[in-house]
């Protein structure tokens, strides 16, 4: 599988060809849906917090004595069914979304995103960005030459000039190549991978295929040993 490789000047310079492994893949759906909840699982945080009964402030003694008063019985005035009393049941800050799920798994599913982006021909290439100091213009030729309207741009080691050169471009975004991760590749229409990226997302995100079972061997027949049945005789 091959995507268009383009220069820093925006012209197409060849193809370059993406590792069967990552890019080729077989497409899973519902390992990607699991792996991105997962993700935005253990991204979430929990910011509203409510008392409980134990927590508010207030006296623990009991309101009033518990017969003669005509009153229904009433406890403290922490309870839950009284103004400023704390609450049963509502949100708390020490709650754990965290999922898990295995590595294979999820490179597994990013593998299925790329070769999904791969299919629809939204993979492409980039040989290298140079500059002396970051100038949005410049990136600004390469982005216009390219197809790409919301594109995520995955590079190999920090590139100050690249980073910052891409950081005012609308709907776009730098990613180091070890950072990929399902949510990004699900949010961008288009990736564009420097040259070196895609060679150290083969190395970084390998994934191996199951061992093909070897021919499967012949099972042992054990004769049965012939068995004499005694019976009881008829009275």
């Amino acid at each position: 599988m091959k995507a268009p490789l383009y220069t820093q000047a925006g012209k197409q310079n060849g193809d370059i060809t993406l590792p069967e492994g990552l890019f080729g893949a077989e497409i899973k759906p519902d390992l990607m849906h699991l792996a991105l909840v997962r993700q935005h699982a253990n991204a979430r945080i929990s910011p509203a917090h409510v008392l409980r009964r134990g927590e508010v402030a207030g006296s623990t003694r009991k309101m009033y004595r518990q017969k003669g008063t005509g009153n229904a019985r009433k406890g403290d005035r922490r309870a839950s069914i009284l103004r400023g009393g704390g609450a049963s049941w509502g949100p708390r800050n020490d709650r754990n979304w965290e999922k898990l799920m295995p590595k294979k798994q999820r490179r597994a599913a990013l593998a299925s995103a790329l070769s999904l982006k791969a299919k629809d021909g939204k993979i492409l290439g980039l040989e290298s960005f140079e500059l002396p100091k970051p100038k949005t213009k410049e990136f600004t030729v390469v982005a216009k030459a390219l197809p790409t309207h919301r594109s995520l741009l995955v590079i190999h080691n920090r590139n100050e000039a690249l980073v910052k050169s891409a950081r005012n471009m609308e709907h776009t975004k730098t990613l180091l190549v070890d950072l990929l991760n399902i949510h990004d590749l699900t949010k961008f229409d288009y990736v564009l991978f420097e040259k070196s990226a895609i060679e150290a997302a083969e190395k970084i995100f390998k994934v191996t295929k199951r061992a093909e079972s070897t021919a499967a061997k012949p099972k042992k027949t054990t004769a049965k040993k012939a068995t004499t049945k005694k019976t009881a005789g008829v009275v």
